[in-house]
């Protein structure tokens, strides 16, 4: 079968089958001879697979829909989302759990294809080692994200066809080996060297860093191999980078992309721009109105952050407590949120906004950015190794890993701040507690929310959580936008899309994820 069929084939089977994408691209392709000749045509598939990655129903918009409010750590501005996501009650056919999950496919498919091209092509090794490398992170990393969000799902790695479209939904366990094999298979081919938008080998283990902790779950370093194989991977990471001296630089478009500390991060421009500014930026907050006040934390973040650190330099980095709110005609009117602002059932006060992706210019016109995502960045790295040590050994050798980033932390101010002061003296049990809350406090709103307050199971998720959430005073759950959670595991993944049971006929109603 030529490129053009299959290719063709990949997007309208995927997309009326399985639900993984819409038929969207002219419909007229080149030949696999023609694409695959040289280097510069393969490289036009890889770059279809980054604009997926990119695309609003994956990492540009609907990603941070799903994993942020369902989380259990963010409110919402838009009130249907009060009812459903935001309130730990997703439903089958809601938008984001059905566009996270076609987002997933259409960039996994575009992937199969490049693999299965360059395999067919006469391009020699060298020439495709690299794009090889990037194919298979990025199916990896698709796949991961899948797994862990929705528990099962369909396995494949070949171009679709009209014989294997319909495929059945795979174990986590199934899910999980292929995502091993393809990062590695990605460590094998990509480069040590960073060209700006693409991972290197150090991404790939990052990954497999991440995979072995997910599996490790809330398991002891005597119970599971998988903390010393997190560490195997984690630590052939570990000085290839360095953080930025300011951490509120990270979040100002003109020093945030491609930094010394960015192992992975997803490209993005004006003109094609992701949609982060919008999501996170109070409605009205720009003079343009352009932008949606979708997500912004619960106060018990910041209350847990402030209690931890009064003086640490990232909250303000972190959260946006005041801004200007536009009217039609141009004029603002300036705001101030909680902690300030104590009152319930407020739109625009009751809740902080996420100042890292608040829109810096409040003039702006529009919410478009040159400002990319980073999806895995280096202090991440270091407190993973800080976790990962303390199941291994102990505290003794973690602190290093920890304390670096809590150095650069307290330094991250105009004038040097005495906190977050450096760890020490801590059991292996108070680490771990520990650790677990300085990704809440570091990565708040980076993508990495929802599956590291899921990573250790449900008890832990309900007492860090569920429980947090609902113990805490300042809360109204008589008033509309404060919203109590449920105590139900089925909050610990996302339904099967009801169009993958509808449209799939090796998928049915009794393989949906319990309680939906």
């Amino acid at each position: 079968m030529n490129f053009k069929i299959r290719h063709i084939l990949s997007f309208v089977l995927v997309g009326t089958l399985l639900g993984a994408c819409s038929l969207e691209e002219d419909p007229t392709f080149p030949s696999a001879d023609v694409l695959f000749s040289d280097v510069e045509g393969a490289n036009t598939v890889l770059n279809g697979c980054y604009s997926s990655v990119a695309d609003f129903n994956y990492w540009g918009a609907d990603f941070h829909h799903l994993t942020d409010l369902g989380s259990g750590m963010y409110n919402t501005g838009k009130d249907d989302n009060l009812k459903d996501i935001a309130a730990l009650n997703p439903y089958s056919s809601q938008n984001y759990v059905e566009n996270v999950w076609k987002g997933c496919y259409r960039t996994i498919e575009r992937c199969n294809d490049l693999i299965s091209g360059l395999n067919n092509s006469d391009l020699g090794e060298d020439e495709v080692r690299d794009l090889m490398g990037q194919a298979y992170f990025l199916r990896a990393f698709t796949y991961f994200n899948l797994v862990r969000l929705y528990g099962k799902a369909p396995l494949r790695t070949e171009p679709a066809s009209s014989g294997n479209v319909n495929a059945a939904l795979s174990p986590a366990s199934a899910l999980y080996e292929q995502i091993i094999a393809d990062a590695n298979l990605a460590k094998e081919k990509l480069n040590a060297v960073r060209i700006d938008g693409r991972p290197t080998i150090y991404a790939a283990s990052m990954l497999l860093a991440k995979v072995y902790m997910t599996l490790a779950e809330n398991q002891t370093a005597s119970e599971t191999e998988y903390w010393q194989k997190a560490y195997d991977e984690a630590i052939l990471v570990y000085g290839n980078f360095s953080l930025v001296s300011d951490y509120r630089s990270l979040w100002i478009e003109e020093s945030s992309n491609y930094t010394s500390e960015s192992i992975f991060e997803i490209a993005g421009n004006v003109e094609n721009t992701l949609r982060h500014l919008q999501l996170f930026t109070a409605s009205n907050g720009n003079l343009g109105r352009s932008v949606w006040g979708r997500i912004k934390p619960n106060i018990e973040m910041y209350d847990q952050h402030a209690g931890a650190y009064a003086g640490d330099p990232r909250i303000d980095a972190t959260f946006q407590t005041k801004w200007d709110k536009f009217n039609a005609t141009g004029k603002s009117t300036p705001q101030v949120t909680y902690p300030v602002f104590k009152g319930r059932n407020n739109k625009d006060k009751s809740y902080p906004f996420l100042a890292k992706y608040f829109i810096k210019n409040p003039m702006a016109l529009n919410y478009n950015t040159n400002m990319n995502l980073v999806a895995y960045r280096y202090s991440d790295l270091l407190i993973m190794l800080a976790e990962i040590e303390n199941e291994l050994n102990g505290p003794a050798n973690a602190y290093q890993y920890v304390n670096e980033v809590l150095d650069r932390a307290r330094n991250s101010a105009d004038s040097p701040s005495t906190e977050p002061a450096d760890w020490s003296g801590l059991s292996q049990e108070q680490f771990r507690e520990a650790i677990m809350a300085e990704y809440n406090f570091e990565l708040l709103g980076e993508g990495h929310d929802w599956f590291n307050a899921r990573r250790r199971g449900y008890e832990y998720f309900k007492t860090h959580v569920i429980d947090a959430h609902n113990n805490t005073s300042a809360y109204d759950f008589s008033k509309l936008r404060d919203v109590e959670y449920p105590d139900n595991e089925r909050t610990m993944v996302f339904p099967i899309p009801a169009t993958e049971i509808t449209s799939n006929p090796n998928v049915s109603a009794s393989d949906q994820n319990a309680g939906y």
